[in-house]
């Protein structure tokens, strides 16, 4: 493997011959986790998965989309997210600017964007199911999870201009229940979920990787590029530096493996080596208490 000498100027712009992405792979070694899946599409409930940063809740459900060949929509929920986001979202901005230009549109439904749940149900009334992920709903305020319950419930929800007194017929926008969007939701468990939600959730906790699986992620991503015993020694080194954490689990996941798999076997910075430390630190280590250097 070549890489840059140490002390030279960084190298690698990207290539042609790029690594798979993570929504190209997604190694489904847990046949309880394809059994979780499976019970969340035949019983049309959302499925809510917990686990340590690095176990791959992210990631599942593109991949899922990926493989079944649906439509795939995604909304990463942040502090600032209010309920209707994942429904649609009004540009108050546009509008008003639009009034001040004398150009204001008649038709309101103009100034709504549709949100991923809109656009899910949308693709439902073609007969075409999809998937959406709500990822990491607890860094939402818990009025979130609850305001899902409605839509999900029901599988409708009254188009944002049809409501109050002066807007006349409500206006649904609704899927059947054979064409209901699979809905992933995730948590980093930060903050505890109303029960409510929990009940009409399917939850599958998924666990630390193993090496076996870091292994096989790593073929998956690599290729043809993929070297074994490169592989399996930085594998190596995670579940060392793991063993170093109180909390194991908070240890480097899979994509931090990844990053020091790709990084070692690119520019040539080999587990022992002593360009080895300052990689582990910047890629596997990162600051994590009781993983300093020498602890």
């Amino acid at each position: 493997m070549g890489g840059a000498p140490a002390g030279s100027a960084p190298t690698g712009a990207p290539g042609a011959d790029r690594y798979a992405s993570d929504d190209q792979v997604y190694v489904f070694d847990d046949p309880d986790l394809v059994l979780a899946v499976n019970v969340a599409l035949k019983a049309g409930r959302p499925l809510l998965l917990f686990g340590p940063p690095g176990s791959g809740k992210s990631s599942l459900a593109p991949n899922v989309a990926r493989i079944l060949g649906l439509p795939y929509y995604a909304h990463v929920v942040t502090a600032r997210t209010e309920p209707e986001d994942l429904l649609w979202r009004f540009d108050a901005l546009r509008r008003l600017n639009d009034a001040q230009a004398g150009e204001l549109d008649p038709d309101i439904a103009t100034y709504y964007t549709k949100g991923p749940l809109w656009r899910a149900f949308e693709d439902g009334g073609t007969g075409r199911r999809s998937v959406v992920l709500i990822d990491e709903i607890d860094k939402a305020d818990p009025d979130l999870p609850n305001s899902l319950l409605g839509p999900l419930g029901s599988l409708s929800f009254p188009a944002p201009w049809s409501t109050g007194e002066e807007a006349g017929t409500e206006q649904l926008v609704a899927v059947r229940e054979e064409h209901a969007p699979l809905v992933v939701v995730t948590t980093n468990d930060e903050r505890e979920l109303p029960r409510p939600f929990l009940r009409r959730c399917i939850v599958f906790k998924l666990s630390p990787p193993t090496r076996s699986h870091l292994l096989s992620v790593a073929r998956g991503h690599l290729g043809h590029r993929y070297d074994d015993e490169l592989a399996a020694r930085v594998a190596d080194h995670i579940f060392a530096l793991r063993d170093g954490l109180e909390d194991r689990a908070g240890g480097p996941g899979t994509a931090e493996y990844l990053d020091a798999l790709k990084a070692s076997q690119q520019l040539g910075v080999l587990p022992g080596s002593p360009e080895w430390r300052v990689l582990e630190n910047v890629a596997l280590r990162k600051g994590r208490a009781g993983a300093e250097p020498g602890a």
